[in-house]
């Protein structure tokens, strides 16, 4: 039956590419307790177990291995697509106020990986090849596969010894997360924006957070006393710290402002911290559910930030709601989404929905920097005009004192990217690349990728590997755990950041969404995001050629 199936697919060209692309994204998006092998790892485990049964890279081409094939444009999309990615934040992450610290703490975990895996390689005797493997799965990083695959002398090797040592990498920081704390007695949301709970005079537990996400609620005006004044005159924005948003009266919803009576009956939608809407609630009546009031909120507007004079300042210090009755819906920065609390200071190259009245809304885009494109065409020249000049720079040699450099094709790829992604934010080059299209051409490129390169590993497997798996296995948890507890000790002691950013620049540096999950889960917070996102932005680039660096230094 096998052997039937894999016939099949060979007479259909690039069939059986496609097969192990679906079946690989479809496992790697499995999950047990908020652990998955993503869609790299899922991809490579499908295209080595298909290797291994008969189904070629040449067999995928009807026969003939071109010069060209898919697997390298998506190696080019891919490395390409971690500079383009990294770009925008790679710079603003070292000039932030704490930044450079948890980039420090993201790169150390990056440099002690590379010390460790050619000291097991020096051990085991492994070859430069076995060796970036290593390196890549203990960081869980497909980029350092990906880039070591263009040096590697023996891809084979490169690819099972990744297969390997990636299961451990994945579970072996998220293990580490759950039980280094408790060893050592440490408290992960110490220091954070905890909660404080006190009881008021009606007798129910009032919930206070210092600097909590902005809520949005409805309420009932019930209270004489506030009825017939203008808002002004009432000052309720500084009696609670909440700030009315909209008034919903009879079959009208109106805008609210300074001249603004309320009416018994009328229903408020009202923001503000979850303390601060209590304390407003005692003031005016009962929280209530009025459908058509939110149903009536204007849509957010996506604006980019790009605006030196409002770069690190915190959200309190802006006070967009107090002066322009906008609220800030979500925070992105790189890949993570961090919410909206009041003290947290906005960095150029973020983007923020903010909801508010049209006129509003434009004028908080004028402070911030501006709107983010709506249309959603991508700029094809900034993709295929970028990877023929990092393809370009890449095939440069330079050979100062009769020594041969070259930064290679992925090193090519990744500084072209970097510096592309940077240089939008200056008049005159734009290029309006939406989040979901940079998302599809980075996650198609490495599937391609992997799953052509694993083929060609897991028919390899029919010779045998000339190294001894446990050895590779231990050299791999090495990887992932000697260097995390490294910069643990760098960043606690050295540079004397909280734990939550610690563990959170950790899991930057090692580029693993999945370790940011746990991270936020055992703090209860959000905030790791904000020192992943400045580590992840400089390592991601570090990590992807640490396996050429890797190869190069053991040839």
């Amino acid at each position: 039956m096998i052997e039937w199936a894999l016939e099949s697919l060979k007479q259909v060209p690039l069939s059986g590419l496609m097969l192990v692309v679906t079946c690989g994204y479809l496992l790697g998006r499995l999950q047990w307790k908020g652990i998955s092998a993503g869609p790299a790892g899922g991809t490579l485990g499908i295209a080595l177990l298909c290797g291994y049964l008969g189904l070629t890279v040449e067999s995928i081409y009807g026969g003939t291995k071109p010069s060209l094939t898919v697997g390298f444009f998506g190696f080019a999309l891919f490395i390409y697509s971690v500079g383009f990615d990294a770009g925008p934040q790679f710079f603003s992450s070292l000039r932030a106020a704490r930044g450079w610290k948890f980039v420090a703490v993201g790169c150390s975990v990056v440099v002690f990986a590379v010390a460790l895996a050619v000291a097991s390689a020096a051990v085991f005797g492994f070859d430069s090849s076995t060796t970036a493997g290593v390196l890549a799965g203990g960081l869980t990083s497909a980029p350092t596969y990906a880039a070591a695959s263009e040096e590697a002398r023996d891809a084979a090797h490169l690819s099972v010894s990744f297969a390997l040592t990636y299961p451990f990498g994945l579970v072996g920081l998220v293990l580490m997360i759950q039980i280094l704390p408790r060893l050592t007695k440490t408290d992960l949301s110490k220091g954070t924006l905890s909660e404080e709970e006190s009881t008021d005079d009606r007798g129910r537990t009032r919930i206070h957070r210092r600097g909590a996400p902005e809520l949005t609620r409805a309420f009932e005006v019930c209270k004489q006393d506030v009825c017939g004044k203008p808002l002004k005159e009432l000052d309720l924005t500084h009696r609670t710290g909440c700030f009315i948003s909209r008034v919903h009266r009879g079959e009208e919803v109106l805008i609210a402002g300074a001249t603004t009576e309320l009416q018994v009956g009328d229903h408020l939608l009202v923001v503000g911290r979850l303390d601060e809407l209590q304390a407003f609630e005692g003031l005016i009546g009962e929280e209530v559910y009025d459908a058509e009031l939110r149903e009536r909120l204007p849509a957010p507007r996506r604006v980019h930030v790009s605006s030196k004079a409002v770069s690190g300042k915190a959200l309190k210090d802006l006070n967009l709601m107090g002066r322009y009755r906008c609220m800030i819906q979500k925070i992105e920065r790189g890949h993570e989404v961090i919410e909206p609390m009041a003290e947290v200071v906005l960095q150029r190259h973020d983007v923020v929905e903010v909801i508010g009245q049209s006129d509003a809304v434009r004028a908080v885009a004028r402070e911030l920097g501006r709107f983010e494109p709506s249309s959603q065409t991508t700029d094809i020249a900034i993709y295929a005009g970028g990877i023929l000049l990092g393809l370009l720079l890449g095939s440069i040699h330079l050979r100062p004192l009769g020594l041969d450099f070259s930064m290679g094709q992925a090193g090519g790829l990744l500084i072209v990217g970097v510096v592309l992604s940077w240089a939008r934010q200056f008049s005159g080059f734009t290029a309006n690349v939406p989040r979901a299209a940079r998302h599809l051409v980075r996650d198609l490129g490495v599937l391609l990728f992997v799953g052509e390169t694993g083929l060609a590993a897991g028919h390899a497997l029919h010779d045998g590997m000339s190294f001894i798996l446990w050895q590779v296995i231990v050299a791999g948890a090495l990887v992932t755990m000697l260097p995390v507890l490294m910069s643990l000790t760098l960043g606690r002691f050295l540079l004397k950041l909280r734990p939550v950013d610690v563990w959170g620049s950790v899991c930057g540096g090692m580029t693993s969404s999945a370790a940011l999950g746990a991270v936020k889960r055992a703090s209860d917070s959000n905030e790791p995001a904000v020192s992943y996102a400045a580590a992840f932005a400089v390592a991601s680039v570090i990590v992807t050629v640490a396996g050429q660096v890797v190869i190069r230094f053991l040839s």
